[in-house]
Formats: C-alpha cells, sequence, structure tokens
C-alpha cells in the first residue's frame, strides 16, 4: 500500500497529465480509488477507459481498460 494520502496522488496525475498535455487533453478522471496495490485513477476520453496507478516509483502508468 502506497504511503502517500489521495490528494498528493491526485497531484502526481495532474503533474503527469499536464506534462502530456498533447495526447491526454481529453482525458477526463472518474474517480480516484485506493486499491491493494495503491491508488488508482479511472479516467476516460470519447473513444476508451483507462486506469492510471503509481508505477511504485513515482511515475504514473497509463492502463487500456477498453472501448466506451
Amino acid at each position: 500500500m502506497k504511503n502517500y494520502s489521495k490528494e498528493i496522488f491526485e497531484m502526481m496525475v495532474n503533474d503527469w497529465m499536464v506534462d502530456h498535455s498533447e495526447e491526454m487533453e481529453a482525458l477526463i478522471i472518474d474517480e480516484i480509488k485506493q486499491g491493494d496495490a495503491g491508488w488508482e485513477a479511472l479516467a476516460h476520453d470519447e473513444n476508451a477507459a483507462y486506469s492510471l496507478i503509481d508505477d511504485g516509483t513515482g511515475n504514473i502508468q497509463l492502463n487500456y481498460i477498453g472501448t466506451r
């Protein structure tokens, strides 16, 4: 379990989105929740759903969930 707060994770996700703004400009965060492995953000754009998680090193990993 990650030892930081939901607010810190949300700031990490927002920073990641700014760093990847051209590719992620249409991404909308739907929910941030804590799972067994740590914090996870569920998000979507016009075509697909994604999860964003901390990969354990402070970097955000984008995972494709499926088509919307």
